[in-house]
């Protein structure tokens, strides 16, 4: 893969705008694929009756195209433009803070020439119950999403150069939650969240051919299947900041989803879980580590040959805990020296379907800083 990307902010004060960004992305691969993407966003405030309407606009392009589809025959464009606009107004009175607002987004398909309108919610509430030790929020939200052949990858890099790439209709996301502070160096998160997505964009296994001419055709790359699905989370988060020479982070997430069309939600896990610390042992020594786990998924597998095909096998790959730490000294302001040690557990287990990870990993090395 090779990515090239060049953008810009600006901020703007005492202005009805107040900051805009672009950036535009070149993606390509050495199987004849290129993507291209541009993003432009601003922010402006809108006077109504002495009261501001906080307002979001931007414009999303994407256009790329693979050299064939998976079978050899054609070439796959794409190209869709979405436009946004989300005015918002919030609310503040006593404990209670409100955010309503809305969310319009404009796709125009470049390649086939549909256009559609989307209309979603996007509002927030806050309310103190407890000062800070206790506060309640909730809302419920949605979004198009532009897919892209670069975030594929970037999530799942053994993805063949033969995708269907289409946005995400988020319709709705709904979520309740509770958080606050147990103490001035312990806070908590705690949030369920439902919610519905048009067109999830889901891995799948790429069946293995016995007469394959591409590298990717033996059941070594996955491709995109887009399903309606509905997923119903609940989620915890607890964090321990000591006088900033120790933190802690705990998260876990429980997953519970709805397919319309297909049989599993593809390599989507049922459980996430993950633990970070960082600790400055002295003015020069410091180390860190961190462990993560990550539950069942089901791929899919399917072996099809010249004459016959083999009826698609449901694979579950097992649920996983990695851990990693590192340690560190500071000569000086310029040079430190570090270690780190990543899957200390030297397990082999799969991230995805066929693909296992590698065992146990160390590396040394240092860092300079430079002062000019």
């Amino acid at each position: 893969y090779t990515s090239f990307n060049v953008g810009g902010k600006l901020k703007f004060d005492d202005a009805i705008i107040k900051d805009g960004s672009v950036r535009f992305r070149r993606f390509s691969d050495n199987q004849d694929s290129g993507e291209n993407r541009f993003i432009a966003t601003t922010s402006f405030s809108i006077p109504v009756q002495g009261e501001e309407i906080n307002t979001e606009f931007g414009i999303d392009y994407i256009g790329g195209s693979f050299d064939k589809d998976y079978n050899g025959a054609g070439e796959l464009n794409y190209g869709n433009v979405i436009f946004g606009l989300a005015p918002s107004y919030q609310l503040k009175q006593d404990d209670l803070t409100v955010d309503l607002g809305i969310k319009l987004a404009y796709l125009n398909n470049t390649e086939l020439g549909d256009n559609k309108f989307f209309i979603y919610p996007n509002i927030e509430a806050s309310y103190r119950l407890v000062d800070e030790i206790l506060i309640a929020y909730g809302g419920i939200k949605g979004d198009l999403i532009q897919n892209s052949y670069y975030d594929f990858a970037n999530e799942n890099p053994f993805v063949s150069p033969t995708l269907i790439v289409a946005p995400t209709d988020q319709t709705y996301k709904g979520f309740l939650g509770l958080k606050g502070k147990l103490s001035n160096n312990v806070s908590y998160n705690i949030k369920g969240n439902y919610f519905a997505e048009n067109g999830k964009a889901l891995y799948e296994a790429n069946e293995a051919q016995t007469f394959a001419t591409q590298d990717y055709q033996y059941g070594n790359s996955f491709g995109i299947v887009y399903d309606d699905l509905t997923t119903f989370s609940v989620a915890g988060e607890l964090n321990i900041d000591v006088n900033r020479n120790f933190t802690l982070g705990i998260k876990g997430e429980y997953f519970n989803y709805s397919t319309d069309t297909q049989a599993e939600p593809w390599n989507l896990p049922d459980i996430t879980g993950s633990i970070f610390l960082d600790f400055q042992i002295s003015e020069k020594w410091y180390a860190g580590a961190s462990a993560y786990y990550v539950g069942e998924r089901k791929d899919q597998s399917v072996i099809v040959g010249t004459l016959i095909q083999d009826p698609p096998k449901t694979i579950t790959l097992d649920s996983y805990f990695d851990a990693n730490a590192h340690l560190g000294y500071k000569l000086n302001d310029q040079l430190s020296v570090f270690g780190k040690v990543n899957n200390i557990a030297n397990q082999d287990y799969q991230r995805w379907l066929n693909f296992p990870v590698q065992g146990i990993q160390v590396l040394a090395g240092a860092t300079y800083q430079f002062d000019f």
